[in-house]
C-alpha cells in the first residue's frame, strides 16, 4: 500500500490560528488496484512549534485503515514543510 498523492487540497476556515484544517481526496495505491477516497485532516503547531497531524479518512477503503492514516500523516507532513498546501 502506497500513497500516491493528494488531489484538491483545500483549506476550511478555522477561527483558530494555530489549529489548520484541510479537506482532499487521497489517491492510492493499493494490492487491488488503485482506488481514491475523501480525507480531512488537521495540523496542530504547539507553542514549541512541533505539529501534530490528525486524519480522517470519509470513504472505504479497501485496506486496514492504520497503515493508509499513518502514510497520509507522513505526506501532509512533508507537505506542510514544503510549503505545498494552501494558505
Amino acid at each position: 500500500m502506497k500513497v500516491i498523492d493528494l488531489k484538491d487540497i483545500t483549506r476550511k476556515d478555522s477561527a483558530v490560528y494555530y489549529r489548520r484544517y484541510f479537506s482532499a481526496r487521497a489517491v492510492l495505491d493499493l494490492p487491488g488496484g488503485a482506488a481514491e477516497a475523501p480525507v480531512e485532516f488537521a495540523i496542530e503547531t504547539s507553542p514549541l512549534s512541533q505539529k501534530t497531524v490528525t486524519v480522517k479518512v470519509d470513504g472505504q477503503v479497501d485496506y486496514p485503515l492504520l497503515p493508509v492514516i499513518n502514510e497520509l500523516k507522513a505526506l501532509v507532513l512533508s507537505r506542510d514543510e514544503a510549503g505545498a498546501l494552501p494558505l
